[in-house]
């Protein structure tokens, strides 16, 4: 039966799953409001875990500020994505919906010399441990959710009353000194990655300008700051990775949460990368009738010249994720990524489920090939779309654009 695109919300009223989801967005939506709802009104106290949004409309007069949830327990997972592998989608979009993103405009060159609102804002980041806030807002918010492709979601949102932090952040010694130093701030991000700092956390601190020469820091809006610290520490990586020895074997590495699905081939080569993507159909932005689509970005030796504009972020943090294993191990190869989405991915919440899926693959033990044909006929039987749709849009894979194939690589 033929249903009209503009009729299958009023049709299937989130049971007969016309749309191809296996959970209706619109009812999920609906429960986790009954849930929260009643913890929201204009006067909040509680533990905020370092959280804080830049927003990038009006920029460069944004609305920033910390996010606090009506509560003050177990608030240390709100804001680490790097805790939050393995845990249902649903679960992540409720504490995340818990946090009241209380807001003010704020140009971004204030982050020089920070005061009031912004310097209590930045005390909150630079925190290791959840941070006691007093929070009065101008009107109780309504309850509502905000999704990114980049950023994790948020919760209601309202202009700050008056702000006030119930007791004295815990700031790693690192994050201090780094803050306190005049220095580039891809020196800050590296020296805080090499002291174990985890990279969501330096994301927010770069975010927050509390990196970089004091004379250029300003506010950078969540969303490119994610991006701008998963570059930096890929960049990072490749200075040593590009001098060390190649793998000798084609190795196949996979893991799937919240409804995407990854698969890492490293082969034997000098560095080249390439970041294949695919929505299946009933995905979020695909539905149930039309034909899955690739879409991919790569690079060579030298690297990109222009921004992965097709891909996107999930360029720049699967590749993260890539460098920092090959950097672990001290050798170089190609890479190839695979991500697919199913329709279990209901909501979306942003790049961190590619840098953090990615990274899990590849702490597992491989599957080790001699062959090329060995190691895609495994990638093959793994990943759902038909893979001659992966080899149409590759670069790599394939010789249009007079790119190499993976043995031409290794020659």
């Amino acid at each position: 039966m033929h249903v009209p695109k503009t009729n299958l919300c009023t049709i299937c009223r989130g049971h007969k799953k016309l749309c191809g989801r296996g959970i209706c967005p619109i009812l999920e939506k609906k429960r986790i409001r009954e849930s929260i709802v009643p913890l929201i009104n204009k006067d909040i106290f509680g533990a905020s875990p370092s959280a804080f949004f830049v927003g990038d409309w009006n920029y460069p007069k944004v609305l920033v500020g910390p996010l606090v949830p009506p509560v003050h327990e177990g608030t240390d997972i709100f804001d680490l994505p790097e805790a939050w592998h393995g845990k249902e989608l649903d679960e992540i979009i409720k504490f995340r919906s818990l946090l009241v993103r209380s807001k003010e405009f704020v140009k971004v060159t204030d982050a020089k010399n920070p005061k009031g609102y912004l310097e209590k804002s930045q005390e909150i980041v630079m925190s290791k441990k959840p941070v006691d806030v007093e929070l009065v807002l101008k009107k109780t918010p309504h309850f509502a959710l905000e999704f990114s492709q980049f950023s994790p979601p948020t919760g209601p949102s309202e202009f700050v009353e008056s702000f006030k932090i119930a007791e004295n952040p815990k700031v790693p010694r690192v994050i201090d000194k780094i803050n306190s130093d005049d220095i580039k701030a891809s020196k800050g991000i590296s020296l805080l990655y090499d002291k174990d700092i985890p990279v969501s956390h330096i994301s927010k601190l770069l975010s927050a300008g509390l990196l970089g020469e004091q004379k250029n820091r300003k506010l950078v809006p969540t969303r490119w700051s994610i991006t701008a610290t998963d570059d930096s520490l890929s960049k990072s990586h490749l200075k040593k990775i590009k001098s060390s020895p190649e793998i000798n074997k084609f190795e196949i590495y996979h893991d799937e949460d919240v409804g995407n699905k990854f698969v890492v081939i490293l082969f034997p080569s000098m560095w080249c990368y390439e970041f294949l993507e695919c929505w299946l159909p009933g995905s979020l932005f695909l539905e149930s009738s039309l034909s899955p689509n690739v879409i991919s970005d790569h690079e060579l030796f030298d690297g990109r010249n222009e921004y992965a504009s097709l891909t996107a972020g999930a360029y720049y943090a699967a590749r993260f994720s890539v460098t920092e294993h090959l950097y672990e191990r001290r050798r170089q190869s190609g890479a190839l990524v695979f991500m697919e989405v199913h329709p279990s991915y209901h909501t979306p919440v942003g790049v961190w489920r590619v840098r953090e899926i990615t990274r899990n693959a590849l702490q597992k033990k491989p599957e080790s090939f001699d062959t090329e044909e060995e190691v895609l006929k495994k990638a093959s039987e793994i990943l759902s779309l038909p893979f001659e749709k992966y080899r149409e849009k590759s670069n790599i894979l394939s010789f249009k654009h007079r790119q190499k194939t993976l043995s031409d690589w290794m020659n």
